[in-house]
Order: C-alpha cells, then structure tokens, then sequence
C-alpha cells in the first residue's frame, strides 16, 4: 500500500471543549481591553484562531494588527489551559479512539492535523482529552491566516518527520465544516466530513466531500476507504 497521510480537524471533528474555547477568548479580550463589545453571533467554526481573533478586533473597532493578535495567542493558549484544568474534559466524538487506533496501527497510514487551533491550543485540548500522543506534526492557525495554506505546510512537516513522500491522492482531510472540504479541494486532496460538528449533513454535502458521514463511528469502512489505492 502506498503512503496515506491522514489530517485532522481538531474541533467538532475529535472533540466539542463544551463552548470553553469561546468562554476563554472572551475572557482574555475582555481583560485586555475591559470595554470590548464581543461578537456572540460570531460562528468560529472551520476558522482559524488568526481568523477569529482579526474579526473580534475589527468588530470592535480596534487594529487587527499582527503583533498584538500574537500576543492575545498566548493570552488565550493559558486562559484555555486554566479554564480546561478546572472545567469539564473535552467529549470525544464517536468513534475517534477505535479509528485513531486502527489508523496508527495500520501499516503505511500516518497521522498529522489540519486545524484552526494555534499550536498550543491544539496541544492543549488534544491533551485534555487524552489525544495529544497521535499527532506529531500538523499546519496550525497560527502559521496563517486563510486554512487553505495549512495543508502544504502539514505535508511539508509530515514528510519530514515520517521520512515519507506522499502523493496528493493519498493525502486526506478529516473535518466537520465546509471550510475543511474547501481547503483540501484547494489542495486537490481528498476530503472526508462528519457531521458531528456545527454544520449539518445537508450543509456539508453541498460542499461536495469525496466522503460524508455522520460520525467516524463506522472504524472498519473509514480503514477501508483509506487504504483503498
């Protein structure tokens, strides 16, 4: 079987963190700035945390510089850490350990993410849910701004880490939202939805995935599908 690599979203695709994620932006935006007005209505779904951050700024009205969304980066990555520590456990969707286990002990399969979490905030609700020792390299949103750049940079690390080449038909994106379906199209790499996310059923497959479930509960067809050449 030839190389596969097999990127993951992070949110409403492994794991809901219960709505902590968004308590804690606000949080720390409002101890930066005690008179921000935050956009509650503001769907965070399939953005990147670069993309979140820049719009919450300029909603309010303030520079959307880079520097400063940096900094509100790290701000946010320890307000999520203390807010996890002592709240409820991220849910792991169905079917995510027997898949993650079945992929990781299936020969010529890798695993990477794709996802809108900054490196540390990816890290720290993988961790949270037990889930951290699967991935070793993905694209983050704190690489770039616009999602569809993090696949390349994902394979670029994938590749070097694994010490593999993976042609584009191997590669896949596992998400929840159409702006995951749209960034591997981008990429022309093939695309496997769920709904366990935000969007509905309906929503996703007028996005066109090569693949759409509800959930990742299905282990032995997902493998199949996978390891198909």
């Amino acid at each position: 079987m030839s190389p596969k690599l097999v990127l993951f979203d992070i949110d409403g695709t492994i794991l809901s963190a219960r709505g902590i994620p968004r308590q804690a932006m606000a949080a720390v935006l409002k101890k930066r700035f005690p008179d921000f007005k935050y956009d509650d209505g503001f769907n965070f779904s399939g953005r990147t945390d670069w993309e979140i951050i820049e719009h919450l700024l300029l909603h309010d009205q303030r520079t959307a510089e880079t520097g400063l969304i940096f900094r509100i980066f790290d701000d946010f990555a320890n307000e999520l850490e203390i807010q996890l520590m002592n709240g409820k456990k991220p849910i792991i969707h169905p079917g995510i350990g027997e898949l993650l286990a079945g992929l990781l002990q299936t020969e010529n399969i890798f695993l990477g993410l794709v996802t809108g979490n900054t490196r540390q905030g990816a890290r720290i609700k993988l961790q949270a849910a037990g889930l951290y020792s699967y991935f070793a390299v993905g694209g983050y949103g704190d690489d770039a701004k616009n999602r569809n750049e993090l696949p390349p940079l994902a394979i670029r690390r994938a590749e070097k880490f694994y010490r593999v080449n993976f042609e584009k038909n191997n590669i896949w994106v596992i998400g929840d939202s159409p702006y995951d379906i749209y960034c591997a199209q981008s990429n022309g790499l093939r695309s496997l939805a769920v709904s366990t996310g935000w969007t509905s059923f309906q929503d996703l497959q007028a996005a066109h995935p090569h693949f759409l479930f509800e959930n990742l509960s299905g282990t032995k067809e997902i493998l199949a599908l996978i390891r198909q050449e």
